[in-house]
Parts: structure tokens; sequence; C-alpha cells
């Protein structure tokens, strides 16, 4: 080997030397990089299946906050739903009181009216009793006795007792 240029020792030390050196690098250099990779490479796929853990996460969320939004519309429709028929129902008693209340009133004023018109109806029958009564005083005291006088007052009484009475029944 010598004849190509090649020592033998030199060789063999280059080699020794080039084992001890891979050996030192591989203790020292190539397995803690070969470990910091593995290591890194277990982090991103951790951090991979998080993140598909918190897309999944996210999704169902989502479902989760459709289905709040959709229960919550539905509560709010059934809320405005029974508000409408409490204030028809509300409305519907108004108006009934109301009714009742105007019917009273329309009752309790022709009592009054009627009572009101037997009054006025006494008052001009007494006036015009008394009308007659002066009348029959300043014409018939000369024509008749104190007899006729009397049974003529007695008749005209009856007969305005008679249109009373035969009015009110009107």
């Amino acid at each position: 080997m010598e004849k190509l240029g090649i020592e033998p020792v030199l060789l063999l030390t280059q080699i020794i030397n080039f084992t001890i050196l891979v050996a030192i690098l591989t203790k020292f250099l190539y397995k803690p990089i070969l470990k910091m990779l593995d290591d890194r490479k277990k982090k991103i796929e951790e951090g991979l299946a998080l993140a598909e853990k918190m897309k999944t996460k996210e999704e169902e969320l989502e479902l989760a906050r459709e289905k709040v939004l959709d229960r919550a519309k539905e509560d709010g429709r059934e809320i405005i739903e029974e508000a409408k028929n409490r204030a028809k129902k509300l409305e519907e008693g108004i108006l009934t009181r109301a009714n009742e209340e105007a019917r009273t009133i329309k009752e309790k004023a022709k009592v009054e009216a009627l009572e009101e018109k037997d009054v006025i109806m006494d008052e001009l029958n007494k006036k015009v009793l008394s009308i007659a009564m002066a009348m029959v005083k300043t014409v018939l005291p000369g024509i008749l006795d104190k007899k006729a006088h009397l049974n003529l007052i007695e008749k005209k009484l009856m007969e305005l007792e008679k249109e009373k009475n035969h009015g009110v029944k009107k």
C-alpha cells in the first residue's frame, strides 16, 4: 500500500480518529439532536391533535349555541303569544264590565226619568187643579150654590185623577 502512497499506520490512526469522532458526535450531538427532533415531532403532533380537538369542540359549541338561540326564539314567541292572549282576555273583560256599567247607568237613568216624570205630572196636576179651583171660584160663586159647587169640584177632581191614571198607564 505504500506504493500507492497510503501509509498503513496513518490510515489506522485516521480510522481510529474517525471512529472516536463518530462516537463522540453520536453521543453528544447526533443523539441529542435526534431526541430534540423527536420531541419536536411529538409536540407538533400533540398541537395538531389539540387543534383538531379544538375544531371539533368549536363545532359542538356552535351547534349548542344555535340550539340555545333557537330555543330562545321559540320561548320569545311563546311569551309574546301568551302576552297577546292575556291582553285579549283583559280587553274582553274590560269591555264586558264597561257594557255592564253602561247598561246599569242606562237603566238607572230610565228609572230616574220615570220618577222625574211622575213628580212633574203630579206638580202639573196640582197646578191645573189650583187654576181650575181659581176659575171656579171666580166664575161660579154667583151661579151655583155650595152643594152644587162641591159636586162640580169633586167631579173635576175625579176627571183629573182618571186622566192622571190613564196618562201613567200609557
